[in-house]
């Protein structure tokens, strides 16, 4: 049998696949979250049953998640664990998560300690025959004039004309519908000027809006087309008069009195234009969704089981930021006939000019399968799961009484977490202390260096409660060297020393990565050890990139990939001591160099 250190090698040897699917992961959408059966074996091969497990950043709960898959392995990750020749130890563990976010402990507190899933069903169906009188808000006439339900209704900013200021929506200047495509250039119909639509002003209106009593400048949206179902049929229909009567009762129907008309925090993640009008939580949504929300929010609050209220709100709550505001669009796919719907962009409040409103209530329906079977995994575990809402610049944890750590700090300025979970967390009716949030952050004046100051609390607080002989594994992902320089300042200002190094394959880039000016393909993998000190004899390949790309083309039988590489490079580094030198941009440089200066490709 292999000893510890050498499986320990086996698991930080090559990258390590984190797959984005399942219903623990799919439960409730969260930023940069792991996925719970990879951190499993992280747990199961780095500690024993009963011992205790930390994580500084808990996010949504998935090491919490994670130790019960230790506890509960599935057969996939029991041969995973095989091919790499691993000796896991499965069982029940402790395990402790701080979580600054109010939503993200919400979450974590929800998925580890669920209700009974039958006790749950009986609820929610109950819950779904109280809401029958909420769901009229989307019956409308189907193309035959029989009475049908709204699936989706997709609405549209109106544009002005540049040389003579005629009014057009955009879905008429942008939208073909045979054959299907988006243009990019319009022509006037009253002017006959060609324009490119992109560039035109979008369409604002002076508006009174009934929850703040006040009028307001809001960009003009109009409804176009709705897309419906009559029993087991599905249609879609241009939007009528009949369908605009139904919309203009929800300007003056009476909100129930805990609805949260609260002021957005538009901090970092505000764009001008994109935000015009988008001063409050309402802002993000059509009026007859908003007062859904609230309804069906009403409801949940009526249930005196606590935790059965919490796993209702859960529920709603996981459909919410995702699908029920303006931030849900249509996009356009190759060969598709008609519009592919999809949910928000992560990481962004980002509304566009063909948003789409969603049946809230239809789509929890659908969303409750998925939520049951992730209560179905965790409900009845032995592994302890403690969710503290607080920062972990102050752990209040014993000396050397933790075993294990496994967490994945915020990147920098990557993700405003306060500032994308608030649309939550008004619903909640508490929001995130971000006074010691861990980001880099403009508009709260939180530089690298505050960074640092704050992220070296952390990793100090995660070295005194570590045992002597336990070990942390950090998942860090980052373009630049600064934040590196940050993160790395901070652990060994800790007294703690990477002793392994790999990259966490994220099977599918979230959309951050993917339409990040410069991103970073897998996120790199740190082991810490209190007792690990000094550094491996490798040649500093830090200080000349170019030598590690040149390696690393002797291994490669095609063009490099340039973000695998990258954080190749990075991990390369860290295990050795040093620190990078340039950022993924220069490095990506040196790749495309690399690439085109013909280099023989086998």
């Amino acid at each position: 049998m292999k000893n510890n250190n050498s499986e320990i090698q086996a698991l930080y040897k090559a990258p390590f696949p984190s797959k984005r699917t399942g219903a623990l992961y799919n439960a409730f959408s969260y930023a940069t979250k792991i996925s719970p059966e990879a951190i499993a074996l992280f747990i199961a091969t780095h500690s024993n049953p009963n011992d205790e497990i930390l994580d500084t950043f808990a996010g949504s709960g998935t090491t919490g998640l994670g130790a019960i898959l230790a506890e509960r392995p599935t057969e996939e990750m029991v041969q995973k664990a095989k091919e790499l020749g691993l000796n896991p130890k499965w069982g029940p563990r402790k395990v402790k998560l701080y979580e600054l976010s109010v939503l993200g402990s919400f979450i974590a507190n929800v998925l580890t300690n669920p209700p009974n899933p039958v006790e749950f069903k009986r609820a929610f169906d109950d819950f779904l025959e109280k809401a029958q009188e909420i769901e009229s808000a989307y019956k409308v006439e189907d193309p035959n004039g029989d009475l049908g339900v709204i699936r989706h209704v997709i609405w549209s900013d109106s544009l002005i004309c540049s040389n003579c200021s005629e009014e057009t929506l955009f879905w008429k200047a942008a939208v073909s519908k045979d054959p299907l495509k988006m243009k990019k250039h319009f022509t006037c119909k009253s002017c006959f000027t060609e324009q490119e639509i992109e560039k035109l002003e979008r369409v604002t209106i002076k508006k009174y809006d009934q929850l703040l009593k006040t009028c307001s400048i809001q960009r003009k949206r109009t409804p176009v087309w709705i897309y419906g179902k009559t029993k087991n049929t599905t249609w879609d229909r241009e939007v009528t008069n009949s369908d605009l009567s139904l919309l203009k009762q929800f300007d003056k129907v009476k909100f129930p009195d805990n609805t949260p008309i609260e002021e957005l925090n538009l901090g970092d993640l505000y764009r001008s234009g994109y935000h015009t009008g988008i001063t409050h939580l309402h802002h993000l949504y059509t009026n007859r969704n908003f007062y859904v929300m609230a309804k069906l929010w009403e409801l949940a609050d009526s249930y005196t089981n606590k935790t059965i209220k919490s796993a209702l709100k859960f529920l709603i709550l996981s459909y919410n930021a995702t699908h029920s505001t303006l931030m849900t669009r249509v996009v356009l796919k190759k060969s598709a006939k008609d519009f592919v719907l999809t949910s928000a962009q992560s990481g962004v409040l980002y509304i566009s000019s063909l948003p789409v409103e969603k049946n809230i209530i239809e789509g929890i329906k659908r969303k409750f399968s998925t939520i049951i079977k992730s209560f179905e995994i965790t409900f009845g575990a032995r592994t302890e799961v403690q969710v503290f809402n607080k920062s972990s610049t102050n752990i209040n944890l014993a000396d050397a009484s933790i075993d294990y750590v496994f967490t994945d700090p915020p990147f920098g300025d990557y993700i405003p977490y306060s500032e994308i979970n608030q649309i939550n967390e008004f619903w909640l009716g508490k929001t995130t202390n971000n006074k010691n949030e861990v980001i880099i952050s403009k508009s709260q004046n939180k530089s690298v260096e505050q960074y640092k100051t704050l992220m070296s609390k952390v990793f100090g607080e995660i070295s005194r409660v570590l045992s002597n002989k336990g070990k942390a594994t950090v998942v860090f992902h980052s373009a630049k060297v600064n934040v590196w320089d940050a993160l790395v300042s901070s652990y060994l200002k800790s007294g703690m020393a990477v002793v392994e190094t790999s990259v966490l394959d994220k099977i599918q880039s979230s959309f951050k990565q993917t339409v990040s000016t410069v991103s970073v393909k897998g996120d790199p993998l740190i082991l810490l050890s209190k007792s690990c000190v000094g550094r491996n004899n490798s040649p500093d390949l830090s200080e000349c990139p170019e030598h590690f790309i040149k390696q690393a083309k002797t291994m490669e039988k095609s063009v490099i990939d340039a973000q695998s590489t990258f954080s190749a490079y990075i991990s390369y580094c860290l295990k050795n001591g040093f620190l990078p030198k340039v950022d993924a941009n220069k490095f990506y440089e040196l790749v495309s160099r690399f690439n085109e200066e013909g280099i023989v490709i086998e």
